[in-house]
């Protein structure tokens, strides 16, 4: 099936809870920006910072879920990653989320890496290139039946977690 990207997947916009007001800080939420998930790893799995219920509440900030995909959209544009438990993310980023009657959450982390260079070409931005909603809208993308993207994803899946395992090792091995 060929369509948009924008007809497969749910664009969620993040937020910063006050930083003046620290009831909002230091809770058990994680709280993504860029700098949590640009390392090329496919999941992330802490963040440097963290929001209480009430930093969540009080803000334009959304709870991601498991499965749902992160995107780099302001400044470092282009850097991707999976979520693997709830976590809440600033306004330099968009959440994605599979429509999963269309796409498997798997499948989707994986095709919007494909189109990163196709998103990059696509910014917009006199201070700091910038992702949009529009981005999504101009480009067409192949979507395959589910039981495709299972197969695909179950052959991309275990080399992700190799490399991901290969570059720990070689970091230990430095330090």
């Amino acid at each position: 099936m060929r369509c948009k990207l924008s007809e497969v997947m749910e664009l969620i916009g993040g937020g910063t809870p006050k930083t003046t007001i620290s009831e909002y800080w230091n809770g058990n939420i994680p709280w993504l920006s860029v700098k949590d998930f640009n390392n090329d790893f496919r999941f992330v799995y802490s963040t440097e910072k963290t929001i209480t219920e009430l930093g969540l509440q009080n803000s334009s900030t959304k709870l991601l879920q498991k499965g749902d995909v992160i995107i780099s959209a302001r400044g470092t544009v282009g850097e991707i990653a999976t979520i693997p438990y709830p976590m809440a993310f600033n306004q330099s980023c968009y959440g994605i989320r599979a429509k999963k009657d269309i796409v498997t959450s798997d499948f989707l982390y994986y095709l919007i890496k494909h189109n990163v260079s196709v998103l990059k070409k696509n910014t917009h931005g006199s201070v700091f290139d910038t992702i949009t909603r529009d981005t999504f809208d101009n480009i067409d993308v192949n979507i395959p039946s589910i039981e495709q993207q299972e197969r695909i994803t179950g052959i991309l899946s275990p080399i992700d977690e190799k490399i991901e395992l290969n570059i720990r090792i070689n970091c230990n091995l430095a330090a």
